[in-house]
């Protein structure tokens, strides 16, 4: 019974919670012992809540047995979230040294709609120092690894919720992306993952907050094994209402496809992959095109010149605590064994630091970028998508950030800066057994369409494996 309940997804889960095929006992059992099996392996879980989780669960099953009760979307339903995000009464560090020992007493917008939803919180997962950097280590819990190959990268900055969800810990997480966040470690552990149109989900309570005038650009967002618990998760946890991305016909709608990057050399598997998705949702009647208009440089130097102006003070307060620190001091501290930062969260400040010089060229100005989304928008045409790469490569071994701009998430941060909704959404293999994703990239409060054509990857490609972790 283990095996099977925890290789469900969460909407599965709910309605057989619902119609009274196993517990939410049962369901959390399942996955606790699934975590005991995998988490010492991939280090993915790194506060856990069983404890709570088994009550929650109890309280659950004694509801459904009184009878008279209606449950709601989530109902029994284990979860797990970034610890980006508080949750009442539980260690919260944000991945930081300096909140290595602090107990969040209320809990994120966020938290609170998957709590009233009926999910049960499983526990908090790994993330780096304040979510910025794309691999997931900080000096608090160490390094989280990828299921499918312990040598490789689980990316960042949800890395936890990515890994934990591929090995079969949890089946939906919640993360939060402002760069890639949710959309890279999921390409690089092989589940599906949504960045929400900007502003559609709250980020209230997520450590750090993201300054006003990049708050659409930080996303809360839904990590899961397939299409219908992305769907379900958007719908607890949207601003606004959710339509049934199952009602949206594809049929002549444009799916634009860019591949190669002038700054970045993609690598075979990953065109090949970007490719195999644009022939499948040909058949599914999209109008396919291959296009180069795409600015997507131009709109990486705008996204690093304005995070650059927008958030570095505040940002480098948050690493330090609230006292902003020196790059290079830190740097020196980490040498002498008594860093407080972790040395990739140094890199990324001193990297935005130097994309910022871009300033001087013009970049970061804001109706410039307005126009480049404009231009982004008629590219892709009334009701289209983009189609391309999630990350350049297969996922590599850890250190990766150290490669300067061949470990920037390129692909990604882009649709931040233009707050477009965009899914990560697994394809195959590559030969050494690594997953490939594509990345699918709406317009603006159109997140269904990009659930849409997600689905239709899904029903030839089928749902995210889960990894054997050994």
């Amino acid at each position: 019974m283990e095996t099977l309940l925890y290789t469900l997804g969460a909407a599965e889960l709910a309605r057989g919670i619902r119609a009274g095929d196993f517990s939410a006992t049962e369901v959390v059992e399942a996955y606790i012992a699934r975590l005991a099996a995998v988490n010492p392996h991939i280090n993915a879980l790194v506060t856990p809540m069983f404890d709570a989780a088994r009550a929650g669960a109890a309280k659950a099953d004694r509801l459904l047995a009184m009878g008279g009760f209606t449950p709601p979307a989530l109902f029994g339903v284990p979860v797990t979230i970034k610890d980006a995000f508080p949750v009442a009464g539980v260690r919260f560090t944000a991945g930081s040294w300096f909140h290595r020992d602090d107990i969040a007493d209320h809990d994120a917008a966020a938290v609170s709609r998957l709590k009233a939803a009926g999910a049960i919180i499983l526990g908090k997962t790994n993330c780096p120092d304040m979510s910025w950097f794309a691999e997931t280590q900080n000096l608090v819990f160490g390094l989280t690894g990828n299921p499918w190959n312990l040598k490789r990268t689980a990316g960042g900055s949800s890395g936890g919720e990515a890994a934990i969800i591929a090995a079969g810990g949890s089946p939906l997480g919640l993360g939060s992306d402002i760069a890639g966040s949710i959309r890279l470690p999921a390409a690089m552990c092989g589940a599906f993952g949504l960045k929400p149109t900007g502003g559609r989900i709250s980020t209230k309570g997520h450590i750090p907050e993201a300054p006003p005038a990049l708050h659409e650009w930080n996303t809360a967002g839904p990590l899961a094994r397939s299409v219908e618990d992305l769907a379900l998760a958007l719908e607890v946890l949207s601003e606004t209402p959710v339509k049934d991305y199952r009602q949206i016909d594809l049929t002549g709608r444009r799916a634009v496809v860019k591949i190669y990057n002038a700054l970045l050399p993609v690598q075979q598997p990953v065109a090949e992959t970007v490719l195999l998705a644009a022939g499948v949702l040909q058949a599914a009647g999209m109008a396919v095109v291959r296009s180069e208009k795409p600015p997507l440089i131009e709109i990486g130097l705008h996204y690093g010149a304005t995070i650059q102006r927008e958030a570095d003070l505040a940002f480098r307060a948050a690493l330090g605590g609230g006292a902003s620190i020196s790059v290079w001091r830190e740097a020196l501290a980490n040498l002498q064994g008594r860093g407080r930062v972790s040395p990739k969260a140094l890199a990324v400040v001193a990297q935005t630091s130097f994309i910022g010089l871009m300033r001087l060229f013009g970049f970061g100005n804001p109706a410039r970028l307005e126009r480049l989304r404009e231009r982004m928008l008629d590219v892709m045409g009334p009701g289209g998508v983009l189609l391309c790469p999630v990350f350049h490569m297969a996922p590599p071994r850890h250190g990766f950030t150290w490669w300067g701009i061949y470990g920037l998430p390129a692909y990604t941060f882009i649709f931040n800066a233009l707050r477009l909704p965009a899914a990560s959404v697994p394809m195959r293999f590559t030969q050494n057994g690594l997953p490939l994703n594509v990345q699918i990239v709406g317009h603006p409060g159109e997140d269904e369409t990009v659930l849409a054509v997600a689905a239709a990857l899904e029903r030839t490609f089928g749902k995210a494996r889960i990894a054997p972790v050994n």
